[in-house]
């Protein structure tokens, strides 16, 4: 049964002239008779009492009628159901995040998508990048937003954003009094630095920026977050470098400077396996590359093909 006839004789119905519903549906009043005598044959019963003046629906017409509504909700609603579903509106994203960008601005991104998206549950897990990169890689989460890329098979990793570092100091430090500091006037200090192989780039950046100061870092190698080199910091056990959206900890005894020559940045990644890309995924990357507007307008308008 199409539902197209349904839809003729609830108009017919509303309309109360063959006429008019042939209007509505751009089509000829035979046209339309026709139709609904073939939803008769089809039926085995009367719908419309043709010996009336007036338009007249008989009793199993009026039972008919209200069926018709009712389904042809159902059907809008399974229609409805289905493009949400193609473009990302329904649906489970599982996101991964490292620790310190609980201070940033992706909260607020991750709010602004799930608003748009209330028929969407977001799962977060905020984990140590390793952690991360493994449930990654098992399929416990559907995409990683870290600050490193993974040498993962299949994995695609592509740049979100870029948060320069500050220099953590305790505030009875020298440099305390200083709007600014420099590489070179972090030399002699010990200088507190996570794993490599935690992030590889994040890690060479500022390395590179003490050997272009003319020195070798040295000092104690954390890993963990960035927080802990914090609180080593404040417990005075060396300065430590952190995204400078985590400038709004606050914790005693410590203060936060701008790092220059040469400013260094930490790089955020977002990192997802094409093949496991569902229309809830898709929307998310590119909420995600809308809200920091990553590459020009044909790189995001062909995230798709990335997928």
């Amino acid at each position: 049964m199409e539902t197209r006839r349904l839809e003729i004789y609830v108009a017919l119905v509303d309309e109360g002239s063959f006429s008019k519903a042939a209007q509505k549906f751009y089509i000829s009043q035979p046209a339309l008779s026709q139709q609904i005598s073939r939803l008769e044959k089809e039926l085995g019963a009367k719908l419309i009492d043709r010996s009336a003046r007036q338009l007249t629906q008989t009793a199993v017409g009026k039972r008919f009628y209200i069926e018709c509504k009712k389904l042809l909700a159902c059907a809008l609603d399974i229609e409805q159901l289905f493009s949400d579903g193609q473009h990302g509106r329904i649906g489970r994203v599982r996101l991964g995040l490292t620790p310190s960008l609980r201070y940033g601005r992706m909260p607020s991104v991750i709010k602004k998508y799930t608003d748009a998206h209330p028929n969407v549950e977001a799962d977060l897990f905020f984990e140590a990048t390793s952690q991360l990169v493994e449930m990654l890689e098992c399929g416990q989460i559907d995409v990683a937003i870290m600050l490193t890329e993974p040498e993962l098979e299949g994995l695609t990793s592509k740049p979100l954003f870029a948060d320069p570092y500050v220099v953590v100091v305790p505030d009875d430090h020298p440099l305390a009094t200083e709007e600014k500091v420099s590489f070179r006037q972090l030399r002699g200090e010990l200088l507190i630095s996570i794993p490599r192989i935690n992030a590889p780039e994040n890690h060479d950046a500022l390395v590179s920026g003490c050997l272009q100061a003319g020195f070798s870092p040295r000092g104690p190698v954390v890993s963990g977050s960035y927080i802990d080199h914090v609180s080593l910091t404040s417990a005075g056990k060396g300065l430590s470098f952190i995204p400078s959206s985590m400038a709004k900890l606050n914790m005693e005894n410590i203060l936060y400077k701008e790092l220059v020559d040469p400013v260094v940045f930490a790089n955020v990644t977002i990192c997802w396996f094409p093949e496991r890309t569902d229309f809830v995924l898709e929307a998310f990357v590119e909420h995600c590359f809308a809200e920091f507007a990553v590459g020009d307008e044909e790189e995001v308008g062909h995230l798709a093909s990335l997928m």
